[in-house]
Order: structure tokens, then C-alpha cells, then sequence
């Protein structure tokens, strides 16, 4: 089973790789694109002095540069989503040849989506993930435009762009969003057991509270002892 299937991603891969490539966005472009969902008001004197909500369908913040994302929180997405981001250049093979096909591409697993796969996933809206998954072909799709987006960002750019771009509880999307909504402080201040909550919630944005304190707990110890 295992070796029909792998055989049918190689050659939706190959097929995908002759197609014209799609163009790839610049990473300014996205972030320019970015629009938070509030607008704020300012003084005569070029002060801020409200915030109007002006976007009801989704709850976004500010666009957060990874400077300005604390250590805590990029440690613990990575350990949770893609712990050889590094290493990679989109696709994690290693990754692919250890895992089985139930783990390997199963919508509610991870094993083998890396990071950059998934925001490919969030940059084009013909790769979103739905309530019935992705196809054999997205899938394929999806890992030769991660090749393409390393080929064209810098990692740096990959990581915050992904962390701004991912979707998590309810309405709110992007780590501003999310970490002032749910810890009232911005992200640069976030400490570990709130890096680790912020990343469980990556994993699985509306699970039961008792499934993301759980998987916390996880990222947690895999951060204070290196597992």
C-alpha cells in the first residue's frame, strides 16, 4: 500500500514540477497586502487615540515582524509545526521516507507538512485546506510551491510571514491578534508556558481546552529539554 501510494505522489510531483510555474509572491508584497481588522483613528497631532473595528469576519492585529516575536513563541511553533525548518528546503524528505501515509498526509496530522508547505497552503487559495482535505494533486502542488517559495525567501521572511498568516482560534488570525486578545500583551512579551499555549493552538485552533493544555504540556518539555 504504502509503496502504490508514495509512487502516485512522486508522480503528481513530477507532473506538477513540468507545469508553467506559478508566479510566487514577493514576501514585501504580502506584507504590504496585510490589513488588520481594526483601523485606528488618529489625533490632529498624528496620535492614536481609538482603534474602530472595520473588519467583522476575522479579527487580525498588526503586522508583527519576527523581531518583534519573542524567542519563546518562534522556539515553540517550530518544535511544534517543523523542528528541521532549517535544514529543509520546503519539502522534508527525511520527514516523508520515516512516516507512514496515515501520518504523512493526513489532514489531521502534520508528520510531513513543513512549515513552508503550509504557508503555500495560506498564500494560495486554490491549496486551502477544506473540511475534506486536500487532493492527492494539491498536496503535490502544495510541496512544489514551498520548494519555490525557499527558492525566493529567506527563511526569516518564510517564519514571519507564516506567523502572521496562520489562522488560529475562532476569528483570530496572525500571532498580534491572538496573543493580545488571549494574553493581553504583544507578541515580543510572550513567555514560554504562553509560547507553548500560542503553539498548540497552531496544531489545533479550536480543539477542547483539555486537548490544547495537553498538547502545551508537550511543546513545553520538548522546549525546556531540547526533545
Amino acid at each position: 500500500m504504502w509503496t502504490r501510494l508514495a509512487r502516485g505522489l512522486v508522480a503528481a510531483l513530477v507532473l506538477c514540477a513540468a507545469l508553467p510555474a506559478r508566479a510566487v509572491p514577493a514576501f514585501a508584497e504580502v506584507r504590504s497586502g496585510w490589513q488588520a481588522s481594526d483601523t485606528v483613528l488618529l489625533d490632529r497631532a498624528g496620535q492614536p487615540i481609538h482603534r474602530l473595528r472595520t473588519d467583522e469576519r476575522v479579527r487580525r492585529g498588526d503586522w508583527a515582524a519576527l523581531a518583534d516575536v519573542s524567542p519563546a513563541l518562534r522556539q515553540a511553533v517550530l518544535y511544534s509545526e517543523d523542528r528541521r525548518f532549517y535544514q529543509h528546503s520546503g519539502v522534508d524528505w527525511r520527514a516523508v521516507s520515516a512516516a507512514a501515509w496515515a501520518n504523512l498526509w493526513n489532514t489531521r496530522t502534520r508528520g510531513a507538512s513543513t512549515l513552508t508547505m503550509q504557508l503555500a497552503g495560506l498564500l494560495d487559495d486554490d491549496l486551502r485546506q477544506t473540511g475534506g482535505g486536500r487532493s492527492l494533486g494539491q498536496k503535490a502542488r502544495q510541496a512544489v510551491m514551498a520548494t519555490r517559495l525557499e527558492s525566493h525567501w529567506r527563511k526569516d521572511q518564510i517564519l514571519e510571514a507564516y506567523l502572521n498568516l496562520v489562522p488560529l482560534r475562532g476569528e483570530l488570525v496572525g500571532i498580534d491578534a491572538l496573543s493580545r486578545t488571549l494574553f493581553a500583551k504583544a507578541p515580543h512579551g510572550l513567555q514560554d508556558h504562553e509560547a507553548a499555549i500560542t503553539a498548540a493552538l497552531v496544531r489545533a485552533p479550536n480543539a477542547r481546552p483539555q486537548a490544547v493544555a495537553q498538547r502545551a504540556c508537550e511543546v513545553l518539555r520538548a522546549m525546556r529539554h531540547g526533545a
